[in-house]
């Protein structure tokens, strides 16, 4: 006995087999779809890589100091000649003497220093010879007022008999600053030279000559051995 389907009954059939093949297409495309976006999921939440700052230090060039170096002090000489270091030859000087004093002692190894008195129309002339005489033995020369107390007061004062100035007079100096020679009253060109000559020569040793009127062919300067 055959039995047969009617038409209703096929189609809820076919409509069931379409609805199971539907189904189990979406669940495989769902299946395929997840795992790229698992994938960019994991991606975007892979950490990144960074870079650690460097802890080592950057390498400094040292700035340059200036080395400070302490002044020596300066030797006795040096001391005493302070106004000799910027002359010429740089002669010994004692610190004590007056500062024009010091300063032609430091050019100059013999000093001619000639007194004398402003208001005195005499000294006037024994000034011009004993100039000259300084010329004529090439040594130093310095001409000094007995009223001025700044250097007239500091030569009577370092005088080792504690008597004034010759006024006029010529005093002899040699470096470091002793007085070779002492002419009191007017000397004339020539014994002015003799007298700057014998200091050069090595004389310290002072000595007054008078050589009031005195010529170059009488009265030369003396000066001790």
């Amino acid at each position: 006995m055959s039995t047969t389907i009617s038409p209703q009954v096929r189609i809820l059939v076919l409509v069931g087999i379409l609805a199971a093949v539907g189904l189990a297409a979406s669940m495989l495309l769902r299946g395929h779809s997840s795992s790229p976006t698992a994938d960019t999921a994991a991606s975007r939440t892979r950490p990144t890589r960074t870079h650690a700052a460097s802890t080592t230090p950057a390498p400094t060039h040292p700035t340059p100091t200036h080395r400070v170096t302490k002044a020596r002090p300066a030797p006795a000489h040096a001391r005493h000649a302070h106004i000799g270091a910027r002359g010429y030859h740089g002669y010994r000087v004692y610190a004590n003497l007056p500062r024009e004093l010091q300063w032609q002692l430091a050019h100059h190894r013999v000093v001619v220093v000639s007194l004398y008195n402003p208001s005195s129309d005499v000294d006037a002339i024994s000034v011009a010879e004993a100039h000259a005489g300084a010329a004529d033995a090439h040594v130093g020369f310095l001409l000094v007022s007995v009223l001025d107390n700044k250097v007239a007061g500091i030569l009577t004062a370092l005088r080792p008999d504690g008597n004034l100035l010759p006024d006029p007079g010529v005093l002899v100096y040699r470096a470091p600053g002793k007085v070779a020679v002492e002419l009191d009253g007017f000397a004339d060109r020539a014994a002015v030279a003799q007298a700057a000559l014998n200091a050069l020569a090595g004389a310290t040793t002072p000595v007054a000559a008078s050589t009031t009127a005195a010529t170059p062919s009488t009265t030369p300067a003396t000066v001790a051995p």
